[in-house]
């Protein structure tokens, strides 16, 4: 199938670093477009209502849904395009392709024709698994990023007695999120010894009455048509293993998630497995190129971190799919540097030391790759 005229750059992913990606290369003077599954800006810091923390612009008090909409702005104002509800499913090198002319076919699902571009950013960001167990199956166990998608999108509760696993961030900002709906939250449950996330998100919901049963996992679910109570059992060992549960009618997972490089790997990428990433991550170099020429990665789905991170590869990756083509951005050089020591001061501490020698494993198997 031939695939029509398309523009300089494609980015997939309209999340925080696909806009800024898009933003970016627009302001270099590329033709841009972004493709996003979801039909509002942002990705899943759209769907967050608390005030987020962290440094970065916005991420001081601001919550991910209005800096979702300052990204979505930027872009605009930058003059890329930006198509929402597309499903990408696959990037690969142009049949067409001459040895002086690399470029790359864009495919869709359903009978959308793709769309040649001469470079492709991939902002695919993460996936959030949802483990198998007896009972799974159960109408009423989710994600939890579905159970925040039917609320802040759809204004739908998925339930009114609700437990969560997992209590990194995400979980503890989604429990909040479920409370001020007004559903009760039982428990934050995980295997964990401690809470995962920041004490200053745990801290409000101990407040409202959310058990935190760390050093606990959840052994099944349990319903006829549809979940009813989940049986959880300790791993303490001074707890000797003891089982109990709880009645609820929903059962949210926000376990880590891991980069998605379903299209890196339909392209031909290698991926390391880096656990402190999240798992099986694109090799990448310092300018989030791949190892295919004109194909670059940003976002979690080059390693999942923060999203004052994202942003960051985010403008690094817009800013080397730029200078691939030829283009020149006015503040190329300020931009580069200002979001390369952005990248040290967020990867600073004991996690940040590890999350750098993962990225550094991946530079090390790029430079061997095209070497």
């Amino acid at each position: 199938m031939r695939g029509r005229a398309g523009p300089d750059i494609a980015v997939v992913g309209g999340g925080p670093a696909g806009l800024t990606a898009a933003t970016i290369a627009a302001q270099a003077g590329a033709s841009v477009v972004v493709l996003d599954r979801f039909d509002w800006p942002g990705g899943m810091l759209g769907l967050q209502t608390q005030p987020l923390q962290g440094p970065g612009r916005g991420f001081s008090g601001a919550t991910g849904l209005e800096i979702a909409g300052v990204l979505a702005s930027d872009v605009r104002k930058a003059g890329a395009e930006v198509r929402s509800g597309v499903n990408v499913t696959a990037v690969a090198q142009h049949p067409k392709t001459s040895p002086t002319r690399l470029t790359w076919s864009v495919q869709f699902a359903g009978s959308d024709s793709p769309i040649t571009a001469q470079a492709v950013v991939l902002a695919t960001g993460s996936t959030e698994p949802l483990p198998r167990f007896d009972g799974s199956d159960l109408n009423g166990v989710m994600r939890a990023g579905d159970a925040q998608a039917a609320l802040n999108i759809e204004g739908r509760r998925v339930g009114d007695r609700i437990v969560v696993v997992g209590s990194d961030n995400s979980g503890l900002l989604i429990a909040q999120n479920l409370l001020d709906a007004g559903a009760e939250v039982l428990a934050i449950v995980d295997e964990s010894p401690q809470v995962e996330g920041r004490e200053l998100n745990a801290a409000p919901l101990r407040d409202r009455g959310v058990e935190m049963l760390t050093s606990t996992r959840v052994v099944r679910a349990i319903g006829h048509d549809r979940f009813e109570r989940v049986r959880v059992r300790s791993l303490a060992e001074e707890d000797g293993g003891r089982s109990r549960e709880l009645g609820a009618d929903a059962l949210l997972f926000a376990l880590r998630r891991f980069p998605d490089a379903t299209l890196a790997d339909s392209a031909g990428c290698p991926a390391l497995d880096i656990d402190v990433l999240g798992g099986p991550t694109p090799v990448h170099d310092g300018g989030m190129a791949t190892t295919k020429s004109g194909l670059f990665v940003c976002g979690d789905a080059a390693g999942v971190e923060s999203g004052a991170v994202a942003l960051e590869t985010g403008r690094v990756a817009g800013l080397s799919a730029a200078v691939y083509l030829g283009f020149r951005h006015p503040l190329g050089h300020t931009v580069a540097n200002q979001a390369r020591g952005r990248l040290g001061f967020l990867r600073r501490g004991r996690r940040g030391g590890h999350r750098r020698t993962g990225i550094q494993a991946l530079h090390r198997e790029h430079r061997d790759f095209v070497r």
